[in-house]
């Protein structure tokens, strides 16, 4: 059985859909809350590893986007067009962990090394220019969080590894963005591979390799006065205080 890559599921968990490295996309529709039984089907085939999927969910319609190292798609798996084949969105595609969905607005965010795109229905939105790797992405409140692979080696990797020591080479840097007033509003490092973000009780977590969790409790909401300038309120983290 092929490694899965992505994963994305709805608030009920009633629709499920599943991206494996070998190019399939299955989806699994039914009540897995109350296992009262369940239907799956692959919906999507293809020769290129899928990177990413994302559910956007309205009143009556579903449309799964699927990511591939080569390509967007768009698939409506309920309601109105559901049965036609996949439609390509862009022929660019992104890496694993690169596509989240806004679940405010629906929109598909996915980031490439150039910048941060958005999706919707209608097609591709304008882009957020931000210059940098990127291993994760997801969407936190009015933010846009990264999480960027440490830097190769070049001419500042003898300063970093007099710095840092060993550590040099496990370097992550988390960002969260402001796409709206194009600023970043935080920024730091972390000693250690982060595996995944997420958001629960209203804060942001990451996860590192080593099963550790660290959040960003401070409330990132209000930071920035009404000029957009910002507030001299102190913002603190627990990102990297409890691995370094």
């Amino acid at each position: 059985m092929s490694q899965i890559s992505a994963f994305a599921a709805t608030e009920d968990l009633s629709q499920v859909a599943v991206g494996f490295a070998n190019g399939a996309v299955t989806v699994i529709r039914g009540d897995l809350i109350h296992d009262l039984g369940t239907k799956q089907r692959i919906i999507y085939e293809s020769d290129e590893p899928i990177t990413g999927v994302e559910l956007h969910v309205d009143a009556s319609l579903t449309t799964l986007f699927i990511a591939t190292t080569a390509r967007i798609l768009k698939l409506v798996i309920l309601g109105k067009g559901h049965g036609q084949p996949p439609k390509t969105v862009e022929d660019t595609g992104c890496g694993v962990g690169c596509m989240a969905v806004d679940k405010r607005t629906g929109n598909i965010v996915v980031g490439r090394e150039d910048a941060i795109y958005y999706y919707t229905l209608d097609g591709r939105g304008p882009p957020t220019a931000y210059e940098a790797p990127k291993k994760l992405i997801s969407v936190y409140q009015d933010y846009i969080a990264l999480v960027s692979p440490p830097a190769p080696a070049g001419e500042t990797d003898t300063m970093r590894r007099r710095f840092w020591g060993a550590a040099a080479d496990s370097i992550y840097a988390f960002t969260l963005i402001h796409p709206d007033l194009r600023i970043i509003a935080h920024s730091e490092t972390v000693l250690s591979d982060v595996k995944h973000m997420f958001e629960l009780w209203g804060d942001l977590y990451i996860l590192t390799q080593e099963g550790k969790v660290g959040s960003l409790p401070w409330p990132v909401k209000g930071t920035f006065g009404a000029d957009n300038t910002r507030s001299s309120a102190t913002t603190k983290s627990r990102f990297s205080s409890g691995w370094r």
